[in-house]
């Protein structure tokens, strides 16, 4: 098969790959990457490809075996942790813009607990890091429970009010 008649057959078999990619994944991204691999995977085999045979068999397959490998490719990463081994897929993990986002969010949010009074950043950490019960922050430095409560209220309003603030930036 020569480019020319390739590219016909391509622009033809097109749609039928990226629905086998789309009905696999459910995603127009992870269709269009199997429709590409498709087309490359045809195309390096282009030369062998005679007219008379089946392109839209030939290319559903190829389609389906790309989905299978990118299935596969996905699932690459594990963890041991204890007894357990987790699989870490890239399709759950986070894009670095969304890494940044995120790490930027941390940043700000700590910018915004250091702003705190002491004692008012100490009742938040105390709260919201540790885990504490109001009664068992009130217990471990003797302030009264309501005051407690107040003040961490109070230090929740500060921390919001800030990264409200730096959000409308």
């Amino acid at each position: 098969m020569d480019k020319t008649t390739f590219e016909q057959t391509a622009a033809r078999l097109r749609p039928l790959v990226l629905r086998i990619g789309r009905d696999f994944f459910g995603s127009a991204d992870d269709a269009e990457d199997v429709a590409q691999e498709t087309l490359l995977r045809l195309w390096q085999y282009c030369q062998r490809l005679d007219e008379g045979r089946n392109m839209e068999a030939l290319a559903a397959r190829v389609a389906k075996n790309c989905c299978v490998d990118m299935q596969r490719r996905s699932r690459i990463d594990t963890v041991r942790e204890g007894e357990e081994v987790l699989v870490l897929s890239p399709a759950l993990m986070p894009s670095p813009h969304e890494e940044l986002e995120q790490k930027e969010g941390v940043e700000a949010l700590d910018e915004a607990v250091n702003q705190l009074q002491v004692r008012e950043r100490q009742l938040f950490e105390m709260r919201q890091q540790e885990g504490l019960s109001i009664e068992e922050i009130a217990q471990q430095t003797g302030i009264p429970k309501a005051s407690v409560q107040s003040m961490i209220a109070m230090a929740r309003k500060k921390v919001f009010n800030e990264m409200k603030r730096r959000m409308n930036r």
